[in-house]
């Protein structure tokens, strides 16, 4: 049955690579397998996280992170932006560097970083997530005398904002705006009379220009400065990225480590199915492979015939898994009801069963190995069904043969709740599972309700849920909580969605915000992990480690937890 099995896959596999091209048969060709379709290149409504990938390849930001030491590097931008303050602004001048150049040789220059932003925050775009983003960039300031130099005007200061003024793409306006449409409007008027500009002819005729497809999938159209062209995409199996032979970045003078595309060609082999994935990887027809199913790789791991032609590496990832629990119901409001929740999830054995020890328990949203920021005093709420009744008592709730009850501004209410997560997950299922089996051993009962995750955001935002279980994507960088915990997101539609909050909370985010000192804070975002885990509103199960397998034919590899955890341009081929 196996053996049948394997051979359907291969037959599949086969088929995948004769229906569409094969790698080159340059040696320095990666390939690399990509679990979805990317569906949209478009820099500024692009859908996933499989397109930022590749867009990262084609375009570039003023400033990037280096996955070796996470540290914030200047990649379009000379150096790193110099700040000056006063009491309600701060100003970070730029200056873009000097061999920079567009493809058809024109220079990168302020204009078209006026020309990006513009697209961040112009009507008629799909660009909600951006202006949230990067709403505290008020204005920008051209140099009258060197077109390469320019000054952000910024409302207020925050610490984020050394890596955030420059981590947008800087796109070619020559090419996205060819007759100069919004060339002549100011950034700030776009900001001010954003619903006004909406009816324009001006800024409709714009964004029929940006929405084109041509832009998503053209490949005659998507260029940036970076050091790749996309020369083919067929969609569902491949996309082909081929080296610039003159690119800009190979004549830097200064800054060169981030400047990398020793690969010739990036192969990116489209396998959905993570089977037909696996069997691609053994037949050493990849050479790269993120997210390795969990089984599959422990086995790999352990097997000297694998072993034998890749590396594998587990590094710590940013992606918290938790459960949210809706604290605006009636039968959560008492923190202690949830707190009670808490003491159900078995966080050691999840770790084991579900991630076969390849995760990292957590007492709040701070990477335990962030060390300076994280609560290492604070205790983990552990597995404990008798501590749970006894916090249920508290609550008020009483233990009866139908369950636990409680009255609550006159009704009776029962503690019954149901649990949403998306289909398809086997983490989730399985960590879903074993909850309601936790909490039916002390007479709670647990409705497990998979679904799409299209589903789960429309419950999400109208607040219409009990628990859900989720992945939070997270970096080392931005300590803003504000869009995801302060009281007034918890609205709906707003980013708050299990209704966390007090004015203490609140006041401690804001300070969280602007606080400059590491070691002022660090004790602020203890003091935030302390609240949350008292509020527990948010339940903290684990953050997560990547699964990565990388050809020993490959040198130069650097993996890290920040994604997609490896810098492919850097990756060199062993002939």
């Amino acid at each position: 049955m196996k053996n049948n099995c394997a051979k359907s896959l291969g037959l599949l596999f086969l088929w995948l690579l004769s229906s569409c091209s094969t790698p080159s048969k340059d040696d320095s060709t990666i390939i690399i397998r990509l679990a979805q379709d990317p569906v949209s290149l478009n820099p500024i409504s692009y859908g996933n996280g499989h397109s930022l990938q590749l867009l990262n390849y084609i375009y570039q930001s003023l400033l990037v992170t280096e996955l070796k030491d996470k540290s914030i590097k200047p990649l379009l931008a000379v150096d790193l932006p110099t700040i000056r303050r006063d009491d309600t602004s701060s100003y970070f001048t730029f200056t873009i560097r000097p061999e920079a150049n567009w493809d058809n040789n024109s220079p990168v220059t302020a204009k078209d970083v006026a020309f990006s932003l513009k697209l961040l925050h112009s009507p008629l775009l799909e660009n909600e997530r951006w202006r949230a983003q990067f709403d505290f960039i008020q204005d920008i300031q051209l140099s009258p005398t060197n077109p390469k130099v320019f000054t952000l005007v910024c409302k207020g200061y925050t610490p984020e904002m050394k890596l955030m003024t420059g981590d947008y793409f800087v796109l070619p306006a020559y090419l996205f705006d060819p007759n100069g449409i919004i060339s002549n409007v100011p950034f700030r008027l776009i900001r001010q009379r954003f619903d006004s500009l909406s009816t324009t002819t001006t800024f409709k005729s714009f964004s029929k220009l940006i929405n084109n497809s041509n832009l998503a999938r053209d490949t005659a159209f998507i260029k940036g400065s970076g050091p790749y062209r996309i020369t083919k995409w067929n969609s569902g199996q491949i996309v082909v990225l081929d080296k610039k032979k003159s690119w800009w970045g190979n004549k830097a003078e200064k800054g060169k480590n981030v400047l990398n595309n020793n690969p010739s060609r990036l192969f990116f082999q489209i396998i959905p199915d993570n089977a037909a994935a696996i069997l691609a990887l053994k037949t050493r027809q990849i050479d790269v492979m993120d997210n390795v199913p969990l089984v599959s790789f422990l086995e790999m791991q352990k097997d000297l015939k694998y072993k034998e032609f890749y590396n594998f590496h587990s590094p710590p990832s940013y992606d918290l898994v938790y459960i949210g629990v809706n604290g605006k119901k009636k039968i959560f409001e008492d923190k202690q009801t949830r707190q009670a929740l808490a003491h159900l999830f078995n966080t050691s054995q999840l770790i084991s069963s579900v991630q076969g020890g390849l995760a990292t328990s957590t007492v709040g949203l701070v990477h335990p190995q962030e060390e300076e920021f994280y609560n290492s005093e604070l205790k983990k709420l552990e597995f404990d069904p008798n501590k749970a009744k006894t916090l249920l008592r508290l609550a008020g709730w009483q233990e009866t043969t139908e369950g636990w009850q409680k009255t609550i501004r006159g009704k009776l209410e029962k503690l019954h709740m149901n649990l949403i997560y998306r289909g398809g997950n086997s983490d989730f299922e399985n960590i879903a599972l074993l909850f309601k089996q936790n909490a039916l051993k002390i007479g709670i009962v647990v409705t497990l309700q998979p679904m799409e995750s299209s589903q789960i955001g429309e419950k999400l935002q109208s607040k219409n849920f009990d628990l859900f279980i989720r992945t939070l994507m997270g970096n080392p960088y931005f300590y803003n909580f504000i869009p995801l915990l302060h009281s007034s997101n918890s609205k709906e539609g707003g980013g708050n969605i299990t209704g966390f909050g007090t004015p203490a909370t609140d006041l401690l985010l804001e300070q969280i915000a602007e606080e400059e000192h590491i070691i002022e804070k660090a004790s602020l975002l203890k003091e935030l992990q302390r609240k949350m885990q008292e509020e527990s509103n948010m339940i903290f199960l684990y953050f997560m480690k990547n699964r990565i397998a990388i050809s020993k034919q490959i040198d130069s590899v650097v993996v890290s937890g920040i994604k997609p955890g490896y810098d492919v341009t850097r990756f060199i081929k062993k002939k």
